[in-house]
């Protein structure tokens, strides 16, 4: 499966545990942390994410004329406004 780049934000000390797994591991910190969301999503949290989120689109769906593919970007587009406006307020400290 081709990877994808993305940008996360960790608590400090989160990182350093990163990095030091990833030292002794003789891991990249990449891949640690790929392990632990695999790790995590085989725990089940995935599953009740999906269905928290399938959930919420029956409710738009209900109140709205959007089709499943448009409620989905729309609520793609909420969450990625609500990760800015915390990222904006984090930057300026607030």
């Amino acid at each position: 499966m081709a990877k994808k780049k993305t940008t996360v934000y960790l608590d400090s000390d989160v990182l350093t545990a990163t990095k030091a797994a990833a030292l002794t591991s003789k891991r990249s910190e990449s891949a640690v942390i790929e392990d632990a969301l695999r790790s995590y999503l085989r725990s089940g949290h995935g599953d009740a994410a999906r269905d928290e989120l399938r959930e919420l689109l029956k409710r738009v769906a209900l109140a709205s004329d959007l089709d499943e593919d448009a409620a989905l970007a729309q609520a793609v587009d909420e969450v990625r406004a609500v990760r800015q406006e915390r990222h904006s307020r984090s930057v300026r400290g607030g």
